[in-house]
């Protein structure tokens, strides 16, 4: 239970849903009002499908590739370090190409929504990683997904009314904060896979 509580929480914070309310909005703002949540649920579910997928074969990659429980631990908390970077000083690290100017007037499909705002590489990668993990069961990795991605979704099918009553200051405090948290969870990672890789009788 505590392993799918963690790594829900790190698929939520890594996800970011909070940090993609303006743009969920702003990629919406020309659909009809009576598509904004049709739109919204259905990339999330597409999402849900294509991280499913990486967790399916995560494992089976990092197996072909060989590569070591010390080395994920290390590779995943570097990886969720530059992701906690980017919230917190708003950083253009993994930032999607802004070039969907000339759609904006059209329903998104897949791109920019589902890929890569929800089932982005960071997410991709966090997915593989996590899966890679020796006491990582399939089946409590796929609770962790659907809890992360269920907050996830519902967040953001009622962006315009968080942000609205939130606004914009208190957003981005929030996602500095969630950016903290998965900083120490980086690190934590980090030290995990370090320890494991040099000093493999330490717990």
């Amino acid at each position: 239970m505590e392993f799918i509580f963690s790594t829900a929480l790190l698929l939520f914070l890594v996800m970011d849903p909070l940090g993609n309310l303006p743009f969920f909005i702003s990629s919406l703002k020309n659909v009809p009002p009576e598509r904004y949540l049709k739109i919204i649920f259905r990339e999330s579910v597409i999402a849900l499908i294509i991280l499913t997928v990486f967790m399916l074969v995560g494992k089976d990659i990092l197996r072909i590739l060989q590569i070591s429980q010390a080395s994920l631990g290390i590779a995943g908390g570097i990886v969720l370090f530059m992701i906690a970077l980017q919230m917190i000083f708003c950083l253009p690290i993994f930032s999607p190409a802004s070039n969907h100017e000339d759609k904006k007037l059209e329903e998104p499909f897949i791109v920019p929504l589902a890929v890569p705002m929800i089932a982005g590489p960071s997410t991709a990668a966090i997915i593989i990683l996590v899966r890679g993990r020796a006491d990582a069961s399939l089946l409590d990795c796929f609770i962790a997904l659907c809890i992360a991605w269920s907050v996830s979704t519902i967040i953001l099918m009622f962006s315009k009314i968080i942000s609205r009553v939130l606004g914009h200051k208190i957003l981005d405090a929030s996602e500095s904060l969630m950016g903290l948290l998965l900083t120490a969870l980086a690190i934590e990672m980090l030290v995990k896979g370090i320890k494991s890789a040099f000093c493999p009788g330490m717990n």
